[in-house]
């Protein structure tokens, strides 16, 4: 089995991936601090460290998000979000979740999948002070990491099971396409003879 985190290239890629996901990439913590408490679970890296290095990216992420929305505003963003795949509709609702709920908001949204990276945006623009924002956005961070990296961690028997059966159903769908393909070919072939 390949180890996607281990060792400090493990932390890098760790780090890099949650800048990603704290600037509202698709790349969902959801799917990555479970992998944290797998692979820590097999010893490939510390549960601690993994959880401190992807709570430090998002929040890195955060900053970043943070700090575009600061600059360039929410006409800006309602233009130009689709190429980093932000939705205006979200930027909206966000935007104004957040002249209603300020402070709840930059922390609540941190624990809702799909907009907890996009609240950094109304925040800035919305001009809440920059420590507030990273008090609430770390303590945000923080507690979602944790819960996810410890789900990972408990559930890395199951996790192992799914993996295994994922790559047996790999196999048999490489096997299947390669029939297809090989079908197609001669289908093709023949077809076009007549």
């Amino acid at each position: 089995m390949v180890y996607v985190f281990q060792g400090i290239g493990g932390y890098i890629i760790l780090f890099l991936l949650m800048i990603g996901e704290g600037i509202g990439l698709p790349l969902p913590s959801e799917v990555i601090m479970p992998l944290v408490g797998y692979y820590s679970y097999l010893g490939s890296i510390s549960l601690y460290l993994g959880v401190i290095v992807g709570t430090l990216g998002s929040l890195v992420g955060s900053i970043i998000a943070y700090i575009i929305g600061y600059k360039l505003g929410l006409a800006f963003l309602k233009r130009y979000g689709k190429y980093i795949l932000i939705d205006e509709g979200k930027i909206e609702a966000l935007h104004n979740w957040f002249l209603r709920y300020g402070n709840m908001a930059v922390f609540g949204f941190r624990f809702i999948p799909g907009l907890r990276a996009l609240i950094s945006y109304p925040a800035s623009i919305g001009q809440m002070k920059i420590l507030k924002f990273l008090g609430f956005t770390f303590l945000g961070h923080t507690i979602w990491d944790i819960v996810l990296a410890l789900i990972g961690y408990q559930l890395a028997n199951q996790i192992n099971f799914v993996i295994t059966q994922a790559e047996k159903l790999g196999n048999y769908l490489f096997i299947l396409v390669i029939v297809i393909i090989v079908i197609y070919i001669l289908w093709r072939i023949f077809w076009k003879r007549k």
